[in-house]
C-alpha cells in the first residue's frame, strides 16, 4: 500500500515512503478557508476596528495619509463625508467643509460603484510670492490629501476635486482655498476618476476639463517646488497626455518607476523620461484581455493584478498574462456581470493574499457579498462569504492600558474581562501592528484576521414568540445568516454555543430579518424561561474545502482502493467533518464523519478516518461550522493501492 500526503511545511514528520501532493493543486472550491505555507485553514473572524462612522452609510474608501514627516493619518469616506481616525479616542471624527466649500452639504455619491480615489501630496512651503505661509507649519509642510471620483457631487464652482488640509475639506481648484493652483490652458478642471502622486507631480487620470471627458488621458502638473508648481497645470513641464486608442482607462497602479494603466481591452505603461518638459512616455503592453472593474487593480510583488469580465490579468510592465488558469471561468460565471464594476481590490499583507470584494452572480444582494482570495505564494484560490465595500490598511490603532478598556474603545465585548473572546494580552494593543481593514454598506470599518467572531454583538433584550427577536448592539448581521447565541442569562434554552469549549450545543439559528439593532431568528421561544440579562450573537464561519478527484493509478488504467486517511489537525482547532464521494455521485457514501483531536498536550494530532472503498476516483469534502474555532489541517495522508481495471 502506498501513502500519498497532502502536506504542509509544519509537519515535522518522516518523508520515507510518502508521495507528496501540493495542497494548492489538491483542493478546489474552498469556501471561508485558504492555503498558506501549504497549510489548509479556515479563515479568521473580523472585529470592529472602531465605532461606526457617524454618517451610517456605505464606505467608499479607506486610505493611509502619509505626512512629510513620515507620520500617518487614517482617513475614511462614506457617501457624504470624510473622516479621520482619532488615535486618542479610537473614533473616526467627521471632517468639516470650509473655505469656499463652507456651504457644501456632502458628496452625495449616488451609486455604489463610484468609489473615491485619493493621494497624499504636500503643498509648497511658500506661496508664489516667496512669503512663508503661516498656515503651513514646519511639522507637516502643508500636508494635504487630495481626492476625487466620478460620484462626488460638484460644488457651486463645478469642481469635484477636493483636498483635506489637516483640519478641513476645501476645493483644490479654488485659488482662495489653494493659492498656488492654476488650471490647464484648455479650461477649468472639473473632476477626475483617479489621482496619484508620481514623478514629483500630481496626476489626474480620466480628467474632465471644461466639461470635456478625456477618458484616455492623464493630466499632470509641473514638478512640485517651493513656488507651488506642483499645483499648476499651465506651466512648462505640465500637460495632458492621451493614449492613442479608443478604449477607456479602467484603473491604474504605481509599480516601481511605472504607472500601469488598465484599459478595457489592454494594458499600457506610463514611464518616466529624463526630459522635464516631456516627463512621460506611454507605451502599450501586449495583453490577452483587459480590465472591467475600475477599482480592482492591486499592486504587489512587482505585479499589477486586475479583473476583467473574461479573466484575471497580471501585468509587470513588460507583458500581461492571465493568472486564473485554476479558476478560468470565475469572473464570467461567478461575478454578477451587471454589477461587475462594484468589484474592489485589496491586499492582505499578513497572509499574502489578493482580495477582491464582488457581488455574486444571480444574488439577491445589491452590493458585494463575496470576496475572491488569491494567495500569490501558493497560487491557490478561495472565496469568503464576507460583505465588504472597500479595503484598506493601517498600522494605527488603539494602544490602551487595562484601565482604559471599556465598551467605548471600539469593541463592545471589552465591556468586562469575561465578555471578550480575544486573547487577553492582545486586547487594546493596536498601535504599530499592521492591519487589513474593510468597510461595508452600513458605515462599519472592520479589522480582518481577528481571533474573535464575525459580526459579534451583545444582546440587551429578547422578545419571545413563534420567532424570537433579539435587541443587540449595532451589527452587520443580515437575513439569511446562520448564527449562534451564547451566555444568555435566564433564557438558557436559547444558548446553542459554548464559547469556553467551542462546542455547538444546539442547531444553528437562521436570521429571518434584521435592523441595525435587532435580529429576528427562526426559533419558537414561547415556552422558554424569561430572559434576565446578557448574551451574545455571532455569525458563524462556514468552512468548506473539496479535493480534486483522487486516483493516482489512472494512467495504469486501474481503479483506486483507499484503506484509510490520516488527518493532522491542530488540537486547538475544534473539529472537522468529512464527506467522501465515489465517482462524483451526488450522495456521499460517508457523510459528516466527525474528526476531533483528543490531546491536551500536543499542538497537532493525527485523527484517522476509515474509508475501505474502491472507486474510479474519490473526492473528500472537509467542513466546519463554528463562530470562534479556527481549523488548521497540516497534513492529509491517504493510504491507497491499485484496484480493478477502470473498464472492468
Amino acid at each position: 500500500m502506498e501513502v500519498f500526503e497532502i502536506t504542509g511545511y509544519l509537519t515535522g514528520i518522516s518523508d520515507a515512503g510518502v508521495n507528496h501532493l501540493q495542497p494548492s493543486d489538491s483542493f478546489q472550491n474552498i469556501l471561508n478557508g485558504f492555503i498558506n505555507r501549504q497549510v489548509l485553514q479556515s479563515r479568521q473572524g473580523i472585529g470592529f476596528f472602531a465605532p461606526r462612522l457617524a454618517g451610517n452609510t456605505r464606505v467608499f474608501g479607506i486610505f493611509e495619509h502619509i505626512l512629510p514627516d513620515s507620520t500617518k493619518e487614517l482617513l475614511a469616506f462614506d457617501q457624504n463625508f470624510l473622516y479621520k481616525y482619532n488615535t486618542g479616542t479610537g473614533i473616526f471624527d467627521q471632517i468639516p467643509f470650509a473655505g469656499s466649500m463652507a456651504a457644501y452639504t456632502g458628496f452625495n455619491i449616488s451609486a455604489k460603484d463610484l468609489y473615491i480615489s485619493g493621494v497624499s501630496y504636500p503643498a509648497a512651503q511658500f506661496l508664489s510670492t516667496g512669503v512663508a505661509n503661516p498656515a503651513y507649519t514646519p511639522l507637516n509642510q502643508g500636508a494635504r490629501f487630495i481626492f476625487c471620483g466620478d460620484g462626488i457631487t460638484p460644488n457651486l464652482a463645478s469642481s469635484a476635486i477636493f483636498f483635506y488640509d489637516g483640519t478641513d475639506v476645501k476645493d483644490f481648484t479654488n485659488v482662495g482655498d489653494n493659492p498656488n493652483y492654476a488650471p490647464p490652458t484648455m479650461g477649468a478642471l472639473n473632476k477626475a476618476q483617479f489621482v496619484c502622486w508620481f514623478n514629483e507631480r500630481l496626476n489626474f487620470i480620466n480628467p474632465t476639463i471644461a466639461s470635456i471627458d478625456y477618458e484616455q488621458g492623464i493630466l499632470y502638473s509641473g514638478i512640485r517646488t517651493t513656488s507651488g508648481n506642483g499645483d499648476k497645470f499651465n506651466i512648462s513641464g505640465s500637460g495632458l497626455l492621451q493614449a492613442d486608442i479608443y478604449e477607456t482607462i479602467n484603473g491604474f497602479t504605481i509599480l516601481g518607476n511605472y504607472i500601469i494603466l488598465n484599459f478595457i481591452r489592454s494594458n499600457w505603461v506610463l514611464e518616466k523620461t529624463v526630459d522635464a518638459f516631456n516627463p512621460y512616455f506611454i507605451r502599450k503592453v501586449p495583453s490577452v484581455l483587459g480590465t472591467n472593474a475600475k477599482f480592482s487593480s492591486v499592486a504587489w510583488s512587482d505585479q499589477d493584478r486586475s479583473l476583467g469580465r473574461t479573466g484575471i490579468i497580471s501585468t509587470d510592465g513588460r507583458e500581461s498574462l492571465r493568472i486564473d488558469n485554476k479558476i478560468p471561468r470565475f469572473t464570467a460565471d461567478e461575478i454578477d456581470q451587471i454589477g461587475f464594476n462594484l468589484t474592489y481590490g485589496g491586499f492582505d499583507r499578513i497572509n499574502n493574499q489578493f482580495l477582491w470584494a464582488y457581488k455574486q452572480y444571480e444574488s439577491d444582494s445589491d452590493t458585494q457579498n463575496r470576496v475572491l482570495v488569491g494567495n500569490y505564494e501558493e497560487d491557490s484560490w478561495s472565496v469568503f462569504d464576507q460583505r465588504f465595500s472597500v479595503f484598506g490598511q493601517t498600522d494605527l490603532g488603539l494602544n490602551l492600558t487595562w484601565d482604559d478598556i471599556d465598551e467605548t474603545s471600539g469593541n463592545e465585548s471589552w465591556s468586562t474581562w469575561d465578555t471578550t473572546e480575544e486573547i487577553w494580552d492582545r486586547i487594546g494593543l493596536g498601535l504599530s501592528v499592521q492591519k487589513t481593514l474593510a468597510g461595508d454598506d452600513f458605515g462599519f470599518i472592520y479589522e480582518l484576521n481577528q481571533d474573535n467572531d464575525d459580526y459579534y454583538s451583545d444582546i440587551s433584550a429578547i422578545a419571545t414568540g413563534a420567532t424570537t427577536t433579539l435587541t443587540v448592539t449595532a451589527t452587520g448581521i443580515l437575513p439569511g445568516d446562520l448564527v449562534t447565541v451564547s451566555d444568555v442569562g435566564g433564557m438558557t434554552e436559547l444558548n446553542n454555543f459554548n464559547p469556553s469549549t467551542g462546542e455547538q450545543i444546539g442547531n444553528l439559528y437562521l436570521v429571518i430579518s434584521s435592523t441595525l439593532t435587532s435580529v429576528e431568528i427562526k426559533v419558537d421561544s414561547t415556552l422558554f424561561t424569561p430572559y434576565t440579562l446578557g448574551g451574545h450573537i455571532t455569525k458563524i464561519i462556514s468552512f468548506y474545502a473539496e479535493t480534486i478527484p483522487f486516483n493516482p493509478y489512472r494512467t495504469l488504467g486501474r481503479r483506486c482502493y483507499i484503506s484509510h486517511v490520516d488527518f493532522l489537525i491542530d488540537t486547538n482547532g475544534g473539529f472537522l467533518k468529512v464527506d467522501v464521494l465515489a465517482d462524483e455521485e451526488e450522495s456521499p457514501f460517508k457523510q459528516n464523519v466527525l474528526l476531533r483531536p483528543t490531546s491536551t498536550t500536543r499542538l497537532r494530532e493525527y485523527v484517522t478516518m476509515t474509508v475501505d472503498n474502491e472507486a474510479s476516483f474519490h473526492t473528500f469534502v472537509l467542513k466546519q461550522e463554528s463562530p470562534a474555532v479556527r481549523m488548521r489541517l497540516t497534513s492529509m495522508r491517504i493510504y491507497a493501492s491499485p484496484g480493478g481495471m477502470l473498464n472492468g
